[in-house]
């Protein structure tokens, strides 16, 4: 989808003519946090609820359902009397949310330690090794929603559901940034999961934790610099 697919035609008005109601609520949701996630609109602009319902041939109503949901989860903005917008890039933020994401993982392997079996240890361990693979010919998009599932699988070890869930919320939030990131230091990055499973595997509580926490910290400066190849990226779309 082009970057300013969605944004006001000139002339562009609503059709008279009844919707069909092909598509759920749900499924408009999916397919426009998407969009939010990979910035399929650059950061900053406005979304075009008119355009919306025209492109998936449904009503206003469910299309705002759906933008208000996105609202909720902080992956698009709302200003009255303007509408909904992309979320900006930002470096603050971003930083903010891979602190948060550190303290969340960090206490999910503490919590694995005591709660995972062997046998699930061992069957994450060998399906990374088959990512692990396949790495160098994957796409960087591909690694990245493999590397999601990486850390989600690990804090499902924890047996505490709510961290899976809030864990995912925050990889939608910086899902982008880490997208371009992993061309950078992606060798260096997967090895380490092994390292943390190792870790896992021997219930070395303190040497998983601080593995975990290295392998997720990041300093403001690296934020700012991957954040600025973000944007550099969006705009040579």
């Amino acid at each position: 989808m082009a970057a300013n697919s969605v944004m006001v035609r000139p002339g562009a008005r609503e059709n008279s003519a009844p919707k069909r109601a092909g598509l759920t609520v749900n499924e408009i949701y999916e397919q426009l946090k998407q969009m939010a996630v990979l910035y399929k609109i650059r950061p900053g602009e406005r979304v075009n609820e008119l355009e919306l319902a025209e492109r998936f041939d449904v009503s206003r109503t469910p299309i705002r359902e759906a933008l208000n949901r996105l609202v909720a989860e902080n992956l698009l903005t709302f200003v009255p009397n303007r509408g909904f917008f992309i979320r900006e890039l930002d470096g603050k933020e971003v930083f903010d949310l891979f602190e948060l994401r550190r303290t969340i993982e960090s206490t999910a392997v503490m919590l694995a330690c005591e709660r995972a079996s062997d046998n699930d240890i061992k069957t994450l361990r060998r399906s990374w090794k088959q990512v692990m693979k396949s790495a160098e010919r994957m796409r960087s998009d591909e690694l990245v929603v493999k590397d999601e599932a990486f850390h989600l699988e690990l804090a499902a070890l924890s047996g505490n559901a709510e961290i899976g869930r809030v864990l995912q919320g925050i990889n939608a939030r910086i899902h982008y940034v880490r997208w371009v990131d992993v061309d950078q230091r992606r060798n260096e990055a997967f090895t380490e999961h092994l390292h943390i499973l190792d870790a896992l595997a021997a219930r070395d509580v303190e040497r998983c934790m601080a593995l975990t926490d290295t392998h997720i910290r990041w300093r403001m400066e690296e934020i700012t610099r991957v954040v600025h190849a973000s944007v550099i990226k969006l705009y040579a779309k």
